[in-house]
Formats: C-alpha cells, structure tokens, sequence
C-alpha cells in the first residue's frame, strides 16, 4: 500500500471519527452500565434470596416449636421486607395455616388472598387457593368455593383441583358430579399411589351409580 493510500484511509477514519466517534463512546459507556447494573442486580436478588431463606428457615422452626408470635413477626418481615422472592409467598401459607389453627378463619383467609394476590410462584398460589376453597366449602360457601377451581394450567395440581371439586359437589348434592370428578381425580394419581384408596373409598361411599 502507497503512503498516499495510508493517509487517504486515515484522513477516512479521522472524518469517520468525528461523526460518530461521540455515538461509539456513548455506547459503550451504556453497554458497559447496563452489564454493571445487571450484575449488581442479580448479586443483589441472589443475596435477597438467601437472606428470605433464613428467616423463613426461623419462622418454619418457630412454627413447629409453639411460638406463633415469632411466626407473625417473621412472617410478616417476609412480607414486607421480601415480598419479591418465594419466601414471602411461603410465608403467607404459613401465616394463613397458623391463624387457621388458631380458630381466626377471616385471617387465615386474608392471608391466602394475599398470596393468590401476589405470589410469583404458580405451586404457592395453587396451594393458596385449594386452602381457600377448602375453608369456604367448610364454611358451607360451595358457590363461592367452585370458581376458584376453575383455572387451566393446574402445574401438576390435577388430581387435588378435582378432588376438591368432587367434595364440593357432593355438599351440593350433586353426586353424578361429584363421582365423575373423583373419578377424573384418580387418573391423574400415578399407579400405586397410597392416596388412590382413598378417592376409592369417597367414590365407594356414594354407592353405585344410578342406571339411566
């Protein structure tokens, strides 16, 4: 290459510079930004992570030991302090069960709508809402108590979702419902399940099926 063809490139990339030289800085300067803030944030979510875990490790022990003040406490500071990751989601089940025992059923409930409400976990949510259905129908709310069933991806909560439904029916009086949704609940149990005995048994009790 001609030294006069060097500096006709360079004299080419000195105006090429200038025009876009600023634009390339400045994209850089994003680009490397936006790495840091992606790393910053995801140590930051692993370290809130880790920190929920703990707590709720606390408030699952406080639980089994008797203490249902520290439940709430720690319950609580889930809640409000880690509402973004699972744990805030668990807690709120374990706030719900802790208020159920303790005969406060309109807590114990507004705690699983909180977790239907806000939980990012699907199985946490699912167990919510069976728990509130399961309260509603005790309460004898059937009509209230249905609706929350009807949801399409169950995630692995098939045969819970229509079991329940099977109960419902049934405190309905609707028993050609009821046998055909514990029937639905026992093809979704895997072969050898202990709890198929006893859907059996809740479809054995309502005797044979009417001939039409």
């Amino acid at each position: 290459m001609s030294a006069y063809a060097e500096q006709e490139d360079l004299e080419k990339l000195k105006a090429w510079w200038k025009n876009y030289g600023n634009s390339v800085i400045v994209g850089i300067l994003l680009g490397a930004a936006f790495l840091g803030g992606f790393r910053f944030w995801t140590q930051y979510h692993e370290e809130q992570l880790h920190a929920a875990a703990a707590v709720y490790e606390r408030m699952y022990q406080s639980f089994h030991g008797k203490n249902p003040k520290e439940v709430q406490r720690l319950g609580e500071s889930l809640i409000n302090q880690y509402a973004s990751t699972p744990y805030a989601g668990m807690a709120g089940l374990l706030l719900a069960r802790l208020q159920f025992e303790a005969g406060d059923v309109a807590k114990a409930r507004q705690h699983l709508q909180w977790v239907l409400d806000k939980a990012d976990d699907a199985a946490v949510r699912h167990a919510a809402r069976l728990r509130l259905a399961r309260i509603l129908l005790d309460a004898g709310k059937m009509e209230e108590a249905l609706p929350l069933l009807h949801v399409k991806d169950r995630a692995g909560f098939d045969s819970e979702y229509k079991e329940l439904e099977g109960d419902i029916r049934l405190a309905m009086g609707q028993h050609d419902a009821a046998r055909s949704a514990y029937r639905e609940a026992l093809k979704f149990l895997t072969v050898g399940s202990p709890y198929a005995v006893i859907l059996k048994m809740k479809l054995d009790d309502l005797g044979p099926e009417k001939a039409s």
